[in-house]
């Protein structure tokens, strides 16, 4: 996993002994941080956005630091901001790596932000919520954004249905299993519960059911939708807050001749 070594060179490599991302291998560790990058990267050069117009940046969920240790070296001007459930950990990253504070909520609407975003990081957030929250958090980052802000996500997407049919249970049983695989098949969104939990688990979706919840609940315009683009695993979207587009351009104002 080949990783550029001038930016390697200017991370924290500090990892938290409570950060459960890490399984005992820091190439792998590292590499997740940087793919993230990569795709924050091609969000703003698709977009015309030069990086350095970023001026404050979200990461939900941040966890221990994982991709945020990237964010602060790519973006070391930016007043960054880390925010999970967590507590513990928003304050890990906070401490270690100089960021602002914000803890999350399961009800997007009871997270205090008062602050506006040019840039959104979210790593597998919506893999583990029922369509619900998908729709609830989608417009809590549309809310939160600049115009022409960024928001980059990620799902689970056909290759991780290719996985679960192939036998990888991502944790449920054998009855959950079956009918994450029908309901998405089905309907296009597939997500069970993990035992013992209530509306935290796993969730499947194709990239049609994603774009167009996209498009009947937030203001966001496509940047692009890469089938296994965050870690060769997660399917990764960009999109951003166009404030240029109006209904003007379609209704006689403007002569195209």
């Amino acid at each position: 996993m080949l990783l550029n070594p001038r930016l390697f060179d200017h991370i924290d490599k500090t990892i938290s002994p409570d950060d459960g991302m890490f399984q005992g291998n820091p190439d792998h560790y590292f590499y997740v941080g940087y793919s993230a990058i990569k795709t924050i990267n091609n969000a703003l050069a698709l977009s015309g956005r030069n990086p350095s117009s970023v001026k404050t940046v979200l990461d939900l969920p941040a966890g221990y630091g994982r991709v945020l240790r990237w964010i602060t070296a790519v973006f070391p001007k930016a007043e960054i901001t880390a925010c999970d459930l967590n507590i513990p950990a928003v304050n890990f990253c906070s401490s270690r790596f100089g960021v602002k504070k914000l803890y999350s909520n399961v009800e997007p609407k009871k997270i205090v932000c008062e602050d506006k975003f040019d840039l959104i990081w979210c790593g597998s957030l919506f893999t583990h919520l029922e369509s619900s929250k998908w729709e609830e958090f989608l417009k809590f980052f549309n809310g939160i954004l600049n115009p022409d802000g960024i928001l980059v996500f990620t799902t689970h997407g056909p290759y991780v249905a290719l996985r679960a049919r192939n036998g990888f249970d991502y944790g449920l049983n054998s009855d959950q299993f079956d009918r994450l695989i029908k309901h998405y098949n089905d309907s296009g969104f597939g997500y069970e519960n993990y035992n013992l939990n209530t509306g935290y688990g796993i969730s499947i979706a194709k990239p049609s059911f994603t774009l167009d919840l996209l498009e009947a609940t937030t203001e966001l315009k496509i940047i692009f939708y890469q089938e296994k683009g965050w870690d060769h695993h997660q399917d990764a979207i960009g999109c951003f807050k166009d404030t240029h587009f109006s209904e003007s351009y379609f209704s006689g104002k403007y002569d195209f001749k």
